[in-house]
């Protein structure tokens, strides 16, 4: 079982060829193979565990990650300062040898801060905070 970052959850799971009914168009399209290229997706990346969670299981299946695609990426947690007590996505993927699978998003929140203020002369739209 592949577990993510916050829980004991039922982790991570990928369609084993079994179709959801007897409707289900895909089938057997579903199923990840030995050699197969894989775009992995999801929503939001924060600290990386169940992008990481996702990549192990792929890699285990014998398939390979060619990206990691993320609507929103809080850039925060990639790779914070020390001390700020926050998870490093960085540390992690570095930590599972798994820091060479490239991970790209829509929208990358990188005006976040610790302190949760925006930089000094933020600009959004045309218009300085």
């Amino acid at each position: 079982a592949y577990e993510v970052e916050y829980g004991s959850r039922a982790g991570v799971s990928v369609p084993r060829g079994h179709p959801l009914s007897a409707e289900d168009p895909l089938k057997l399209s579903t199923v990840v193979k030995r050699g197969d290229r894989v775009l992995l997706v999801d929503d939001l990346v924060a600290t990386g565990g169940t992008l990481a969670a996702g990549v192990e299981l792929i890699h285990r299946l014998g398939a390979r990650v060619a990206e990691c695609a993320c609507v929103v990426e809080l850039k925060m947690f990639y790779d914070p300062p020390a001390g700020s007590g926050l998870p490093s996505r960085k540390a992690l993927f570095e930590g599972k040898r798994i820091a060479d699978v490239p991970v790209w998003a829509l929208i990358s929140e990188d005006i976040l801060t610790v302190a949760g203020e925006l930089p000094a002369g933020y600009e959004d739209d045309g218009e300085e905070h």
